[in-house]
């Protein structure tokens, strides 16, 4: 069953209608990218105008993002989108957690980095030496994969599970939707490392310490909790992720799970809550029975 504990009322989720009236519980949001502020190629503009809006209020706002990259290539891309600038100012990113933990505990080791030479950005300026096979490393850095298949790394991760070499994985997720196709991620291939035996460090979300880096990131590590709000589209990884860390969380429902969440939606439109009940049993309708947690509240828009 959903722990209830994080939302506003026991056993019950909030609907939202948007998060305007909401602002003043909260001091901190911290904010997915993909499928919250943008769908890899567009930004939604009614995200962009809720950030401004919690700005405009003094409210301190903070992008989380599992994309394995460096938060200045981040910043760049949603600045690119059209995001002020002055709205980009804080973001973590799980490659640059990947990238602060090579500097802080592996300067001088060997590297390998797995992944396209387009992630290049994420190993590069690293004080490390690349090699060009995984055996060969003291360290594996993934940001995403070698072969399209999952189970084709098998062979080139064995001699380096054998060796327990630690493997960071700066994405955790497992897929992607980019449209309607469906992509592979570094997560899938961590899990397959794991299987054999070899050690995983992971970063981003769902993981507590993404979420408290965000805390550090912003000048606000001891906040009180219940004045944080992450908001997000995924149960596994930004509602997950929230609950564990003990703050509030908000979930899109025109995300990731959209399908899933359409009956949700409907009833938004004649109440102000739903049970935690009704939400388990849409979870376990859709194969997602084994999250154990629930948001705070849904919405399916941020701004209307």
């Amino acid at each position: 069953m959903p722990n209830p504990a994080n939302n506003a009322c026991a056993g019950h989720i909030e609907i939202w209608q948007g998060i305007e009236e909401h602002l003043d519980r909260f001091d901190l949001i911290i904010c997915d990218l993909w499928g919250v502020m943008h769908d890899g190629i567009s930004l939604h503009s009614s995200a962009a105008f809720a950030i401004q809006c919690a700005r405009k209020v003094g409210l301190k706002t903070v992008f989380l993002s599992n994309a394995p990259r460096p938060r200045e290539y981040v910043r760049q891309h949603l600045i690119q989108m059209g995001l002020e600038a002055h709205l980009t100012d804080f973001i973590v990113t799980s490659g640059g957690l990947a990238r602060d933990e090579v500097r802080e505990n592996f300067s001088g080791s060997k590297l390998y980095h797995m992944g396209p030479d387009s992630d290049h950005n994420t190993i590069e300026g690293l004080p490390v030496s690349l090699v060009d096979h995984p055996s060969k490393a003291d360290v594996i850095l993934a940001t995403d994969l070698d072969y399209s298949n999952i189970d084709d790394h098998r062979n080139l991760l064995k001699e380096a599970a054998l060796k327990n070499t630690l493997f960071l994985c700066a994405n955790p997720d497992r897929v992607v939707h980019v449209g309607n196709k469906l992509f592979y991620c570094a997560g899938a291939v961590a899990d397959l490392y794991e299987s054999m035996g070899g050690d995983v460090k992971w970063y981003g979300k769902p993981m507590p310490g993404a979420f408290t880096a965000c805390l550090s990131e912003v000048g606000m590590p001891n906040i009180r909790k219940d004045r944080v709000l992450m908001i997000g589209d995924s149960m596994k990884t930004d509602i997950t992720g929230a609950c564990d860390t003990g703050i509030k969380s908000l979930l899109i429902a025109g995300g990731i799970h959209r399908n899933e969440l359409n009956a949700i939606v409907d009833q938004s439109l004649s109440g102000d809550s739903v049970s935690v009940e009704v939400f388990t049993a849409m979870l376990s309708e859709n194969n997602l029975s084994n999250i154990n947690v629930a948001p705070t509240a849904i919405t399916s828009i941020l701004m209307p």
